[in-house]
């Protein structure tokens, strides 16, 4: 209910309440967090089988002290295709080095569980000293590819690999066609 004013009200200017909003936004707690929904989707997507998008982002942010709206998480959990793809281009440049490593040159190894990768990208070392010895000589040799193989590990492998394999479905196409570019 408005309260009434003995004052005449005067005319709103819209340009003055959009430069007050814009103030507001400068001073307020950032809040914009689309990026961040990019790097957890993966997560996300797999806590939405047991979990609502509400219940989400109240853990998110009771939890772990991280603002993520149920609306956006509900935006990106509806376009799964979009979201996979938006996701998996933070970690393109490096797959990309694995895959060329591989032969046939392909992205099957995004699949394989996280053992299977490690022990590929690895050759097998009788001891602790034979496989220091081969990490070293490979980190001199092939830099860009221990730093590919160390971001995978850190943001594919660690995605549980059933959620892994419901979302090759939506990468297929895109990855096809960054096979095409080799």
């Amino acid at each position: 209910m408005l309260a009434m004013s003995s004052e005449p009200e005067k005319p709103v200017s819209l340009i003055d309440v959009g430069q007050k909003l814009v103030g507001h936004s400068k001073s307020a707690e950032f809040t914009a967090n689309r990026g961040l929904v990019v790097q957890l989707f993966p997560f996300i997507f797999e806590a939405s089988e047991r979990m609502s998008a509400r219940a989400v982002s109240r853990f998110l942010e009771a939890d772990q002290n991280i603002r993520l709206s149920a609306v956006t998480i509900t935006k990106a959990l509806k376009e799964p295709k979009k979201s996979w793809i938006s996701f998996f281009e933070t970690l393109e440049p490096h797959a990309t080095i694995s895959a060329r490593w591989f032969r046939p040159a392909s992205f099957k190894y995004l699949f394989w569980s996280k053992s299977e990768y490690e022990t590929r990208i690895m050759p097998d070392a009788d001891n602790k000293i034979t496989r220091a010895l081969s990490r070293g000589v490979r980190a001199l040799l092939q830099p860009q590819r221990v730093e590919a193989d160390k971001v995978l590990m850190e943001k594919w492998f660690t995605i549980g690999m059933g959620t892994r394999l419901k979302a090759r479905p939506y990468l297929e196409e895109h990855l096809r066609d960054l096979e095409d570019k080799f």
